[in-house]
């Protein structure tokens, strides 16, 4: 019996080709997110996460609710070198931190009450060093500063307006 027999050679796969980039941004951002956890010194995440946007791979870090995740945003601005916004909202208001850690978007934010949020901002005591920051060097950072919801693109949706009369 003839058997049919072709050479095989091992070659990457188009899929996997494909992946090199995205899987490189992904790790560079997983490895940023681990070093900045790893610094963090006063308060620990809720959550921290990885997220695509278009073609850039991004941090956010999730403090939570309350003085203690408002100190986490300010220690993790501290350590980038970054600012820290205020976002009322009513009776509440959001602390966020927003910049680049090594070319890495990232985003910090804590929950907290409008009065809280304010002692915390107007605070002179400064965010508790990390010990690690000095042996380390600074971290390469810039500020990035938000977009006004109005001004985003995925703010922008057509309006539908209701039909006068019921009929149209």
């Amino acid at each position: 019996m003839d058997q049919v027999t072709q050479a095989t050679t091992t070659t990457a796969s188009t899929d996997a080709r494909q992946l090199a980039g995205p899987r490189a941004a992904y790790k560079r951002a997983e490895a940023v997110a681990q070093r900045i956890v790893d610094r963090l010194t006063s308060v620990m995440p809720n959550a921290v996460e990885l997220c695509r946007d278009r073609d850039t791979y991004g941090i956010r870090v999730h403090f939570g609710l309350g003085l203690a995740a408002g100190r986490g945003v300010l220690e993790l601005a501290a350590l980038a070198g970054a600012e820290v916004t205020r976002d009322a909202i009513v009776s509440e208001a959001w602390l966020e931190c927003r910049t680049l850690v090594e070319g890495v978007p990232l985003v910090a934010r804590a929950l907290l009450k409008g009065d809280e949020a304010d002692r915390l901002l107007l605070s002179t005591e400064p965010a508790p060093p990390a010990p690690e920051q000095e042996a380390a060097g600074p971290v390469e950072t810039a500020v990035v500063h938000p977009v006004p919801l109005g001004a985003s693109v995925i703010a922008v949706a057509p309006v539908v307006a209701p039909a006068a009369g019921g009929e149209q």
